[in-house]
């Protein structure tokens, strides 16, 4: 299994890699110190993500609350297809800006 890295390059934090249980701890770590130095307006692109879980999404939240309590945001770009489940079971359509299916 391919090992997870989030990079900042300019105004995007990339995320790629396997998004679980087994591999947040460290992205959660990383992820602290490399959304502080996002722009006031950054992105998260998922696009490299090879798999997310319920651990994933919650992580993806967090990130996101830490953007909202600094007085910054976070949008999101390249929604994994099997994230969308998890946003349609927890309701966080308005979170990630995607439309919900229902």
């Amino acid at each position: 299994m391919a090992e997870p890295s989030l990079v900042l390059d300019g105004a995007v934090l990339r995320l790629a890699g396997p998004v679980t249980l087994n591999t947040v701890a460290p992205l959660m770590a990383r992820g602290r110190g490399l959304l502080a130095a996002l722009p006031e307006a950054g992105t998260l692109d998922l696009s490299g993500v090879t798999r997310i879980d319920s651990a994933g999404a919650a992580m993806l939240v967090e990130f996101w609350r830490q953007r909202e309590r600094s007085g910054a945001s976070l949008g999101f770009a390249a929604i994994p297809e099997d994230l969308q489940p998890l946003l349609e079971l927890y309701a966080l359509e308005p979170v990630f800006g995607v439309a919900a299916r229902h």
